[in-house]
């Protein structure tokens, strides 16, 4: 390491406070990663305790970052009970395949009923009284798992800093918004946002506080003072200003002022697109918190709103670490150090956690460019305005009651008009029409940047529900309904649906016959569905990179049957780019629905 005057722990507390390093901190959020890179499967990282431990060691001497992120592999998120939803993890080697990324099984915890109880009880004594009911195990088996779980952490804590790897974190705790989304799923959750707004929040007001005691008693515990606050469904990238203001930013603002009150630092992870929110968090004390992005939110527009107020960790993106070379990934963090770096408040780690397939030699690069670059000089430029939000563009407003009432979210009012209608004798498939027409408009106002995420959610489950209800009327047959086939879903080794659900309403209301093979699809599945529909059209989406591999091997099968020429192949989803895109092989790639919506038309138009 070149020219180095700081301890680490120095370097640590002089980035939080905006004061000048010696180099930046560099360490990649590396929990899953560490078993293949020390060649075990991520089922014997759960099987083994010692080994997981063991390769998180292994990984921190190879490499030689900064920080180990956590003690073990093997908890899932830092021990601490009801620190957040309590969800259930799908294993490697159990319920998953022996070297698969573990994920979350998220389904409904509480039912809508329930938010009066939690808002006159309180989040912790909910859970006493209902985790049983909820999990199938009992409260004193919990009590035990978790007195057990804190003890192995401080057991592994021990090792691991005697062994020269200091541990960053102390608790990772939901926030408020994100715990209650994780308890309802997000698409229940958002119906819950826009239906009955004053009884989520008179829960989540109820469970604030125990949420923020929860956590600050497990940082005690352990001695470790960073609070990892996860953050990712309260956003822009979900909701409109309205929504964060009401149900994220106030328990955030609890939760960083009691943390800090505390002497434990707020590691604020963001992930999905915060950039709208971002000048909210200036409101926060200076020097005291860590805006943690995961490579979504444009870090460039977060140093210009945050220079001088607040730390900003990141973010080497995950596709770069697994497709990337090590020269693309020196010169991303090097873009980093020169502009985000310039004048201080920086940390160089991953965006998110370091992917489970990541390169060695890209992590070496990120690491040793860390650890060796110093950044150059920036010659004097002009100030950059802050991006302010977009107006919203011209949209065309439907012909017809049923379609300005279904894109204007009114369900009842919707109910009602297809009622009215269907009684008049207006035909079926005039009333899908309309339909068609009002999310037409929902995609559009998604699109000019009127409308959210939470907006396509809502609209998508109240075209989902008008296709039910009129499902008895319909014959399906009548000539010219359908653009054509299009064959849908998430690739093997991910279960994620949310984003592909609501591209799978966009398709059904823009006129395709949609054929959706659900989650963790395998690749002969897939084939097997183009062949025997003739679908000119195959989307895939992924949440996780471990399902590019995946992607790329559904693309390869398509051409060893002889199926891929003249077909479109589209993939979108979180962690995928264009690089992703290349690197499968497929012809488009979006993150907006309407926008994979408009691809599909222009493909099947001959315009693509």
């Amino acid at each position: 390491m070149v020219g180095e005057t700081m301890t680490k722990e120095e370097r640590f507390k002089a980035a939080v406070a905006l004061e000048p390093v010696d180099r930046h901190p560099v360490f990649p959020i590396l929990v899953t990663a560490a078993p293949r890179l020390y060649g075990i499967t991520q089922g014997e990282a759960w099987r083994d305790h010692a080994a997981a431990r063991e390769a998180l060691i292994w990984c921190f001497n190879e490499f030689g970052y900064d920080y180990g992120s956590k003690p073990n592999y093997y908890y899932p998120m830092l021990p601490g009970r009801l620190c957040g939803a309590p969800v259930r993890n799908l294993i490697p080697g159990k319920q998953l395949g022996e070297d698969d990324l573990y994920q979350i099984d998220e389904r409904v915890l509480f039912e809508r009923d329930d938010y009066d109880e939690i808002a006159a009880m309180g989040w912790n004594a909910f859970w006493d009284e209902h985790y049983e009911r909820m999990s199938g195990k009992s409260l004193e088996k919990l009590v035990f798992m978790q007195t057990v779980s804190n003890q192995l952490y401080n057991e592994d804590m021990k090792i691991c800093e005697e062994r020269g790897m200091p541990i960053l974190l102390g608790v990772a705790v939901d926030s408020v918004m994100m715990a209650f989304s994780l308890c309802r799923t997000l698409v229940e959750f958002t119906r819950d946002l826009y239906e009955i707004p004053d009884k989520v929040e008179a829960a989540m007001r109820a469970s604030c506080d125990d949420l923020i005691a929860n956590a600050i008693q497990v940082c005690k515990n352990n001695g470790k003072m960073t609070a990892f606050i996860v953050l990712e469904r309260g956003s822009g990238f979900y909701y409109p200003l309205e929504i964060f203001e009401r149900f994220e930013w106030p328990f955030l603002k609890r939760y960083v002022d009691a943390f800090v009150s505390e002497g434990i630092l707020p590691w604020l992870h963001f992930d999905t697109d915060w950039g709208m929110n971002l000048p909210y968090l200036k409101k926060l004390p200076k020097g005291k918190c860590v805006c943690d992005l995961d490579g979504t939110t444009d870090i460039f527009q977060a140093k210009e709103i945050l220079k001088g107020h607040m730390c900003i960790s990141g973010d080497v993106p995950a596709a770069l670490l697994t497709l990337g070379s090590p020269g693309d990934v020196e010169a991303y963090c090097r873009k980093l150090i020169d502009e985000v770096g310039d004048g201080g408040g920086f940390m160089l780690t991953t965006g998110c956690e370091c992917p489970v397939n990541v390169k060695p030699e890209n992590l070496r690069a990120m690491v040793e460019t860390g650890l060796n670059y110093r950044g150059k000089k920036a010659a004097p430029v002009s100030e950059k305005p802050v991006r302010a939000p977009e107006k919203s563009a011209d949209v065309s407003r439907p012909k017809g009651k049923i379609a300005e009432a279904l894109g204007n979210l009114l369900y009842d009012e919707v109910k009602g008009l297809i009622k009215e209608a269907l009684d008049a004798g207006v035909d079926v498939f005039q009333v899908i029409d309309e339909c068609r027409s009002g999310m037409e408009m929902v995609g559009e106002l998604y699109s000019s940047g009127e409308y959210f995420l939470s907006e396509l959610i809502m609209a998508g489950e109240i075209f989902k529900e008008v296709l039910a209800d009129l499902e008895p009327l319909l014959a399906w047959s009548r000539p010219g309904t359908s653009l054509g086939p299009v064959v849908i879903g998430t690739p093997q080794g991910d279960i994620h649906d949310i984003g592909k659900n609501i591209v799978v309403s966009l398709l059904k209301a823009g006129g395709f016959e949609v054929r959706d093979l659900g989650v963790n699809v395998a690749p002969e599945s897939f084939v097997r569905e183009v062949s025997e529909s003739g679908a000119p059209i195959l989307a895939m989406s992924a949440l996780i990179t471990p399902a590019f591999e995946s992607m790329r091997k559904v693309v390869e099968s398509l051409k060893e049957s002889g199926l891929r020429v003249g077909r479109l192949v589209i993939i979108g989803g979180g962690p995928t780019t264009p690089l992703v895109r290349d690197y499968v092989g497929a012809d488009a790639w979006t993150l907006n629905p309407k926008e994979g919506v408009d691809i599909c038309r222009d493909f099947l138009s001959g315009k693509r």
